[in-house]
């Protein structure tokens, strides 16, 4: 155990769905903004053609903003595959090493329910 009362996997477990409620709570904020910028620059485009070349400047900076705020998204959908194939990663471990524990109970003519299934039993 660790100080402050939680075991390692607890700490675990909480920094975990931490990093995901912030990842979706970045997401939502970069999903408003590309609205917005998407907004701006059909404005903008009415204003170059309205006005002329004195609002390229501004609708260039629009497009590079947007692609920025994309690339953001594209980095949180990596990140979240990266979860997952952690998470599937980690079932198909935890089945093996429960097979495991099976087998080795009927090899050793034991319960093998005495076997802790998870850290936090042991």
């Amino acid at each position: 155990k660790r100080t402050g009362g939680g075991t390692a996997m607890e700490e675990a477990k909480s920094d975990l769905v931490n990093v995901l409620s912030r990842l979706e709570g970045h997401w939502v904020v970069l999903e408003a903004e590309l609205v917005e910028i998407n907004k701006d620059i059909a404005y903008c485009e009415t204003c170059v053609q309205k006005y002329g070349e004195y609002f390229t400047y501004p609708l260039q900076h629009l497009k590079d903003l947007k692609r920025t705020k994309k690339e953001k998204m594209k980095d949180i959908i990596k990140a979240m595959e990266a979860f997952n194939e952690n998470l599937v990663g980690g079932k198909r471990l935890v089945k093996a090493l429960e097979k495991d524990t099976v087998l080795l109970g009927l090899l050793l003519g034991t319960d093998a329910d005495r076997f802790p299934t998870s850290p936090l039993e042991q």
